[in-house]
């Protein structure tokens, strides 16, 4: 099945319609809306961008309709993989005017991941930089593109153009909406339970999984955020996290076009820069990961006057140090909050000032009103009680549609009444605090980005040096998690760590996602049916790095 042909089924679509909790509308509708209110307004502000919600709608409609010049309709997958730049909001604001489907892909992402996606998802056109920090993504996609029968267009964003490839800044310089009424780009509006966006993530499997949202789904958990925090078109919202991960998709680019919000990115991850950043624009609020909280509070020149308009640090994808929250608070004058959440059910608690200390020090937040969640044996499904450890299994308006063609996958974790089971081992408490402690997936957290365990061990599996591997979390003060591989070696000379790193490299694999120690042994610990109980090395490593083991 075609991805513009997957709707959610009609049950799903008349209770969510009835309950009011799906709004039926695009992010196209609510960008013309602020063009109409408060169209001088700053949009968003980047690298060298600073636009109005007119000048981006005025870009975006140019775009769809040079989209539209180029062939592209309904339905088609659209991949980007930029930084943090406003040409990635422009290109989705287009998509969603002619209703085709925004993949965004991280910036970290190489040949091996790339590659895997654009074949997946076919993508019919993708945007990009000639280059960033080093490294050629026309090279990239050059030596991919032969085997991507579905890409007809790569546009470039830089003077390095390659034959073949299109100028973006030519493209934003075309007036095609000359050859394009306005009337065609309404008459193309989606249906808002069609899918909106597609967004890979890596998860215990070796080859990630394709999140498919739609407009009424993504909605809804926007929804849900602005709710949580109260936030107005008064705050301006600022945004380090890579636009290739679903915090910064849903958090740094619709919520502030759904709402009015100035939106503020930062292309590169730097402390300093980021509380100049702050301090220059007003800034009020971000959702990022511990990394991002750890380095803004330790940067040299943050202080209650460099940050005296940010209020709130909303926390999720890793453990977050209570120390810190503290330091947080008292220190610079802002409120951490702890989140719970993922890119299929997108914000399932959080933390606000109304919350009690313990509860604000204590928890992973608050299950959101509309949000239902429960806890069940993760072998039995066994329905858990008050206190009690069990898998946390939510149902949410703003669940995904599913895994795009994967319905194994999808029905692994999805029941057919709509409940999720996420996989994490968590307690609840009667006020409906959630606290995450354990987790079945055999995932690495690092700085909040997902990594396979299992993607790692395949590829070292091949070295001829290798008999057997284990890749585990290694607690980090400020990453939370890092990658440790453990290997048992054939006969011979042992495999070193410089033999690990250039093997993985030549292999294409994200400098992010490479170990970061290894550790040779002549034996794992095992269970009695053959499998390796990777707890006890974690537990190892833990020890071995003077850590006390981060389980989530």
């Amino acid at each position: 099945m075609a991805i513009r042909d997957i709707y959610h089924d009609a049950e799903t679509i008349q209770r969510y319609r009835q309950a009011g909790a799906w709004s039926d509308t695009t992010l196209d509708d609510h960008l013309r809306e602020h063009v109409r209110a408060r169209g001088d307004k700053l949009a968003i502000v980047d690298r060298g961008w600073r636009l109005t919600f007119a000048e981006l709608d005025r870009l975006a409609r140019r775009v769809a309709c040079g989209l539209r010049g180029l062939g592209l309709a309904s339905g088609d997958v659209i991949s980007i993989q930029t930084p943090n730049w406003a040409e990635w909001l422009i290109m989705h604001c287009a998509a969603t005017k002619i209703g085709a489907v925004t993949n965004s892909i991280g910036s970290v992402y190489r040949h091996r991941e790339v590659g895997y996606i654009l074949d997946y998802a076919e993508t019919a056109l993708m945007l990009i930089p000639d280059a960033f920090r080093g490294f050629s993504y026309t090279a990239m996609v050059a030596e991919l593109w032969p085997r991507l029968p579905s890409l007809r267009h790569v546009l470039v964003i830089g003077d390095d153009v390659p034959p073949g490839m299109r100028s973006f800044r030519e493209f934003l310089d075309t007036p095609w909406e000359d050859e394009c009424a306005a009337g065609d780009l309404t008459a193309l509006r989606p249906d808002p339970n069609q899918v909106a966006t597609l967004m890979f993530t890596s998860g215990t499997e070796a080859n990630p999984k394709g999140v498919m949202h739609t407009h009424n789904t993504i909605g809804r958990g926007t929804w849900q955020v602005q709710e949580a925090y109260g936030l107005t078109a008064d705050d301006v919202i600022f945004m380090a996290s890579p636009i290739g991960h679903s915090t910064a998709l849903v958090v740094g680019a619709r919520l502030p076009v759904m709402y009015g919000i100035t939106t503020v990115w930062q292309e590169h991850w730097n402390p300093e820069a980021a509380v100049d950043l702050i301090a220059r624009e007003g800034c009020t609020f971000t959702l990022s990961a511990t990394p991002f909280l750890h380095g803004l509070v330790h940067a040299a020149n943050a202080n209650r006057d460099t940050l005296r308009t940010f209020r709130t640090f909303s926390c999720g994808g890793a453990p977050i140090p209570r120390d810190l929250i503290r330091r947080s608070e008292e220190q610079h004058g802002f409120l951490v909050s702890a989140l719970y959440g993922s890119s299929e059910a997108l914000v399932n608690s959080t933390i606000t000032r109304a919350d009690p200390l313990d509860k604000r020090h204590g928890t992973d937040g608050k299950i959101l009103p509309d949000v239902e969640a429960r806890l069940v044996d993760p072998d039995t499904g066994v329905p858990r009680g008050v206190g009690e450890e069990g898998e946390l299994q939510l149902r949410t308006p703003a669940l995904f549609a599913g895994y795009y063609k994967d319905p194994a996958r999808t029905g692994a974790v999805v029941s057919p009444d709509r409940w999720y089971g996420t996989g994490d081992l968590c307690t609840l408490d009667r006020e409906r605090y959630v606290s995450v402690v354990g987790r079945k997936k055999d995932m690495i957290i690092r700085g909040g980005a997902n990594i396979s365990a299992r993607e790692i061990e395949e590829l070292l599996f091949t070295h001829p040096k290798v008999a057997s591997v284990a890749c585990v979390a290694m607690p980090d003060p400020v990453l939370a998690e890092r990658v440790c591989a453990f290997v048992i070696c054939q006969p011979g000379p042992p495999l070193t760590f410089d033999e690990m790193i250039a093997f993985l490299k030549g292999q294409h694999m994200s400098v992010w996602k490479l170990p970061e120690r290894l550790e040779v042994r002549d034996a794992f610990p095992m269970t009695p049916s053959g499998k390796i109980q990777k707890y006890q090395l974690r537990e190892e490593i833990a020890r071995l790095v003077g850590q006390k083991a981060l389980i989530r």
